[in-house]
């Protein structure tokens, strides 16, 4: 995969998360703080929890050396009405 910012080729991984599974909310949400932030019901998670391990794998995330970012594609693992 090309880089979006510079255009060199990246290197195809993954992310490992110890403790919580990361997840996506709405940047009116994202941009609260403390308390109002931890409320919000709709978080969409990302990855595959191994509780056992305390773990969280999230594959399809494409780090560029050049710019030292890393991008990704990822499925959301709960389905929220919205």
């Amino acid at each position: 995969m090309k880089c979006p910012v510079c255009g060199n080729e990246m290197e195809e991984g993954g992310l490992l998360i110890d403790g919580v599974a990361p997840g996506w909310i709405p940047m009116e949400q994202f941009e609260k703080k403390g308390l109002e932030r931890l409320v919000h019901t709709g978080l969409r998670t990302i990855g595959k929890t191994n509780l056992l391990l305390g773990q969280t794998k999230v594959p399809n995330a494409f780090f560029c050396k050049t710019c030292n970012k890393i991008i990704g594609v990822f499925d959301i693992t709960n389905h929220l009405e919205d």
